[in-house]
């Protein structure tokens, strides 16, 4: 039940802000049966989801095909139609071949998320996959939530996402880990003891980075020299990475997307910081060419890496490369991999395959797949191993695999 709590207090504050919060004391008393009877609205509405009809169970999914995660998105598209054509060979599940209805571009657009989402509810669907971006997962959750249809984010880390309903998980591993894991890495692995961080304040993904870092690094009893604000849209940081060089810091955080890294960090080392950069998830493929030198001494988080040698990820590298070819392999395409694996399982334990009981058995679930092997808590999220990746002459390498404390 304290997902359940957890999502119906969200849905008694004012769920566009997408701000969490904490109700203790008296309050507590008067908002506990409010919040017992938005769940139950909740699991009422999942016990009236779709039931699959004829020879196949169709599900949905929604990625960036187009726009500036683009690169994700066709890896997304191919990792998709890779598990989906695995589960069919193998008899499919509950004896029915599984479909995917549609995949849907997004366009990395909170707008366009929810109207991708409509527009799957209109196919018949019964689970929907998506999407890569935090900002762009939340609206389609709360509208799952609503209408108690299961939906599973490959890649969205932001805490908030699995908070708005017991029928949202996610794949992937959230903020509050990733951050620490960054900070403990800078402490322990590369001695740094001052840091600054740049982070985009009209993002989630970001905001929610920004927060667990500082959290982290203050826990640690470090300083924290330099905040500095930008957005997903500026390509001058001239004025940040200045300050960053005057406060001294020995690391530099920079948890935005790939498309601003190399011009971050390029500006960064030429305004004369040497020390660490260190980034999460979203610098996966970040373009380096004609930046190597820039990036030695730059680091990141990620849900695998493609040297990783264990026997799942070489499996699915290896049968990629051969259908697809290696220039789109992404970390995205292996979490929407085991995202697809993670319903057809949730699907044949469900027995129906009626959106219900799917949600019924996903939760809880315990999965090994190519981004690690976990089991879903109490809030969808799973356990699992954090990948680091070091930049070596301007190419990512893997590192290590580190499970959380």
């Amino acid at each position: 039940m304290k997902k359940k709590t957890l999502s119906a207090l969200l849905a008694l504050t004012l769920a566009a802000s997408l701000t969490g919060c904490a109700t203790t004391g008296a309050g507590a008393e008067t908002a506990a049966p409010a919040a017992e009877e938005a769940a139950a609205e909740t699991e009422s509405a999942a016990t009236e989801s779709v039931s699959p009809e004829g020879d196949t169970i169709k599900i949905g999914v929604s990625a960036p095909i187009t726009g500036g995660l683009a690169l994700y998105g066709e890896s997304a598209q191919n990792s998709v139609k890779m598990a989906v054509d695995e589960i069919n060979a193998a008899g499919g599940v509950l004896g029915k071949q599984l479909e995917i209805a549609e995949i849907v571009d997004d366009k990395g657009d909170s707008t366009e998320a929810v109207n991708a989402y409509n527009r799957l509810m209109s196919d018949g669907v019964v689970a929907v996959i998506g999407t890569y971006t935090s900002s762009c997962s939340i609206p389609m959750a709360e509208r799952a939530q609503e209408e108690g249809m299961l939906l599973i984010s490959p890649c969205a880390t932001n805490a908030k996402l699995t908070l708005v309903g017991p029928n949202i998980f996610r794949a992937c591993f959230i903020d509050p880990v990733q951050g620490p894991m960054m900070t403990k890495f800078a402490k322990e692995e590369l001695g740094a003891t001052k840091a600054a961080v740049i982070y985009a304040k009209d993002d989630d993904y970001s905001n929610g980075l920004h927060e667990s870092i500082t959290e982290a690094w203050a826990g640690y009893g470090l300083e924290m020299v330099y905040e500095g604000e930008s957005t997903t849209k500026d390509v001058d940081f001239s004025a940040q990475v200045s300050q960053v060089v005057a406060s001294g810091a020995d690391v530099l955080f920079y948890p935005c997307m790939l498309d601003q890294v190399p011009i971050l960090v390029q500006q960064a080392r030429e305004a004369g910081f040497e020390g660490a950069i260190v980034g999460g998830d979203a610098w996966d493929c970040s373009d380096t060419t004609g930046k190597e030198d820039y990036f030695n001494n730059t680091y990141y988080t990620n849900h695998y890496a493609p040297e990783d040698p264990s026997e799942a990820v070489q499996a699915y590298v290896s049968t990629y490369k051969d259908t697809y070819g290696a220039d789109t392999l992404t970390a995205a395409g292996a979490c929407y991999y085991d995202s697809v694996k993670m319903v057809a399982q949730a699907i044949e334990a469900s027995g129906t395959g009626a959106t219900a009981d799917i949600i019924k058995a996903m939760t809880g679930m315990t999965y090994e797949g190519v981004t690690g092997s976990f089991t879903l808590d109490e809030n969808g999220d799973p356990k699992k191993p954090i990948t680091f990746v070091e930049f070596k002459d301007g190419a990512p390498v893997w590192r290590s695999n580190v499970m959380p404390e």
